[in-house]
């Protein structure tokens, strides 16, 4: 029996790949609602729901609500990045190099680095993955 947690209304955090024993799914890509899911541990990153800025970004004439099901451009890239800087989460960006296998509420992320606000400790060597997650706008 595997161990399953549904963060459908967690707020954003940050889902670190790691041997838990606990599979984090959530629903995401807008409309299309997605069940990604991936065996790790979960930190919640912003208790001030900085993740309503990126769901209006998803919900916009851009997407439209389709969730970027066809990836994330550098455009979104730089959107997700402005307010991770916006709510004072340093170490983690955009993974540049997974855009095409990210969309809204599941962006493949960095984490550069530990830093004096972190949640978290002890998850390197850095930089290492991660999964940027945050209610599905549908």
């Amino acid at each position: 029996m595997s161990r399953r947690i549904r963060l459908y209304d967690a707020g954003l955090g940050l889902i670190i790949p790691y041997p838990s024993g606990v599979i984090y799914s959530n629903q995401t890509c807008g409309h299309i609602c997605m069940q990604p899911e991936i065996e790790g541990v979960f930190v919640p990153l912003d208790p001030d729901d900085g993740w309503l800025a990126l769901t209006s970004h998803f919900e916009g004439p851009k997407y439209m609500g389709s969730g970027a099901m066809r990836g994330l451009d550098h455009e979104d890239a730089d959107i997700v990045d402005r307010v991770l800087c916006e709510c004072r989460i340093v170490g983690i960006v955009t993974d540049r190099a997974r855009l095409a296998e990210s969309h809204e509420a599941w962006v493949h992320a960095v984490i550069e680095r530990e830093s004096d606000w972190s949640p978290f400790t002890g998850f390197g060597p850095y930089p290492r993955a991660g999964i940027l997650t945050w209610p599905n706008s549908d």
